[in-house]
């Protein structure tokens, strides 16, 4: 598909000269139009990597960047020179970048962005206009003091009730897994909706024992929430305060609509206070849907910023051109 195919004649006749296509080897002069961190990757392109460029009169005006490997095509990065937006520019990037990532082997287009992008509207409104699937919420990350975590949690009637009675639940300091656990983790890595990320395995020595969770009924490990100490804080003001990043948690399956997770938070969060302080600062994400709607309903009103990662697909259907 051509740049002309998506730009009106109006479009056509104000920008002639326009050129767009992929780009391989240096394309330095085009490292203005990314994202810093993705410089260096411009100055030497290869597999990977798809680029694409756009160029009025060998001046490079836009840039589409990202990487495609196993059929998925992630798209990292797309921008016009400010002068030239809202001409089809975008798009048109969009349709040639598509083009070289189904050359390169991918059937699937994936592009993810946070709410804190500045142009993040733009690129949704340009990606739309190219086919792509409207934006869908993917992860929501939050931040705020423990102290008010607790409350938080604590002023929950339902979770409050949990606390109070725990039906054999108990809520313990993480210890390494011993025999036992070792089999209820192996179980619980095998549900479906558990992810590689989340194993406690993972990072296993930097677990902060002090506001870590272990999950257990009966006796048996059925969830957890793992801390780790951070100095990751990006909010200004806040940055020299000690941090927690609660990078892990689980439950069983068939405990979810419970309460029982958010329970362990409590606990986790109680037990940040008591080690390092009620201004200390507490920070997790979460992908599961209802987790997500949870947050932004319970969390999101006290906390000192909240993060939303957004994602778009397009299917590249087989034989397009």
């Amino acid at each position: 598909m051509a740049a002309a195919d998506l730009l009106s004649p109006a479009d056509v006749s104000v920008i002639a000269g326009l050129r767009i296509s992929p780009l391989a080897g240096s394309a330095v002069a085009f490292a203005p139009l990314g994202f810093p961190r993705l410089a260096p990757v411009l100055e030497r392109l290869s597999p990977p990597w798809v680029a694409v460029g756009a160029t009025i009169g060998g001046l490079p005006v836009g840039l589409a960047l990202g990487q495609a490997g196993d059929g998925v095509a992630r798209l990292l990065s797309l921008k016009v020179a400010r002068s030239l937006r809202n001409r089809g520019i975008g798009r048109s990037l969009a349709a040639e970048w598509e083009r070289t990532a189904a050359k390169a082997g991918a059937t699937s287009l994936r592009a993810g962005f946070s709410d804190k992008l500045p142009q993040g509207a733009a690129l949704a409104a340009t990606l739309s206009a190219a086919g792509w699937t409207p934006p869908r919420l993917t992860q929501v990350w939050t931040m705020g003091e423990a102290a008010r975590m607790v409350e938080a949690v604590a002023r929950w009637p339902s979770v409050a009730g949990r606390l109070r009675d725990p039906e054999g639940f108990s809520f313990e300091s993480w210890r390494s897994p011993d025999v036992d656990d070792r089999a209820a983790i192996a179980a619980l890595a095998a549900e479906p909706d558990h992810l590689p990320l989340m194993h406690p395995d993972l990072r296993a020595e930097r677990i902060e024992p002090a506001c870590s969770i272990a999950v257990r009924r009966q006796g048996v490990l059925v969830g957890w929430v793992l801390a780790e100490r951070t100095d990751r804080v990006p909010i200004d003001g806040y940055r020299d305060r000690p941090a927690i990043d609660y990078r892990s948690a689980y439950l069983a399956r068939h405990l979810w609509h419970t309460g029982v997770l958010v329970g362990a938070y409590w606990h986790a969060y109680a037990r940040q206070v008591a080690a390092f302080g009620p201004t200390s600062i507490a920070m997790f994400g979460t992908i599961f849907p209802r987790m997500m709607a949870l947050v932004r309903r319970r969390f999101a009103p006290i906390s000192l910023r909240v993060d939303e990662t957004f994602e778009m697909t397009r299917e590249i259907a087989l034989g397009s051109p």
